[in-house]
């Protein structure tokens, strides 16, 4: 008998070959208070003239500061969603063309001692593979595509971030020269900075400048920024990288050799 190997495909964005694409967006943001109830759309249409099921559930997202971003259903954290949100389906047959609302709720605890960001990753999946193949082996792969919804809950009023260099490493590969930065966030609500590295020779003049824009970085956790430096002539040089968030930034020098 073939086995069946079935490889998701977890999607941030539109996908142009998908049976059922969302329309209204992967992020929602609420700004809310303790003790009230938050309600949210989630906006669904098959693009298909056949019936397509969706399975809807949640998972909890992590930014680690040493790892890569984890979503799982198997453990959670203390500014979790997971207790609070309830949708009105759990899976959902769509019509041939159909557009569909799905519904959630996040009932936020009577509790003055919350405060900030939670969050949460909705997940929408759809059942029917967007594409099947078989290996040498007789294995069959199957890919379907699922989306994350990030759903945030902003309680009460929000504060100035505080990120900080959590790491600044320069990576030399085959596919190119770059320096990664890792941000950590310490404050109590999620930040969405924009890193700018702007690197000088010695004599003070521009060689090359670069910047990644707005991710998002959760509380206690981190994010990459990978910056690309290929192009650059071998030779002693002199650095600044920029965290810009909006209402503040701040910046470190370095030193940088490339070879």
């Amino acid at each position: 008998m073939k086995n069946l190997l079935v490889a998701f495909v977890l999607l941030f964005v539109h996908v142009s070959q998908a049976n059922v694409v969302v329309l209204n967006g992967l992020t929602h943001v609420h700004k809310s208070n303790v003790g009230t109830e938050i309600t949210g759309v989630i906006k669904l249409k098959n693009t298909k003239d056949t019936e397509q099921r969706v399975i809807i559930y949640f998972n909890d997202l992590f930014q680690p500061c040493n790892g890569e971003t984890l979503l799982t259903g198997d453990t959670t954290h203390n500014r979790s969603l997971v207790k609070w949100l309830s949708t009105n389906v759990t899976d959902k047959v769509l019509k041939g063309n159909e557009e569909y609302e799905l519904l959630y709720t996040i009932s936020v605890p009577n509790d003055v001692n919350l405060s900030g960001s939670f969050w949460g990753v909705l997940m929408v999946e759809v059942e029917k593979p967007i594409r099947e193949e078989e290996t040498e082996y007789g294995v069959k792969l199957e890919s379907k595509v699922r989306y994350g919804i990030q759903l945030i809950a902003d309680l009460g009023e929000k504060e100035p971030a505080i990120l900080d260099f959590f790491d600044i490493k320069f990576q030399d590969t085959e596919f190119g020269k770059n320096v990664l930065v890792v941000l950590e966030n310490q404050g109590g609500f999620y930040a969405q900075p924009t890193i700018i590295l702007e690197v000088f020779s010695l004599d003070g003049t521009t060689v090359k400048k670069v910047e990644v824009k707005f991710k998002k970085i959760y509380p206690s956790f981190c994010k990459e920024f990978l910056l690309d430096i290929s192009g650059i002539e071998k030779g002693e040089y002199k650095a600044v990288v920029v965290a810009d968030y909006g209402e503040d930034m701040f910046a470190i020098d370095l030193d940088l050799t490339i070879e």
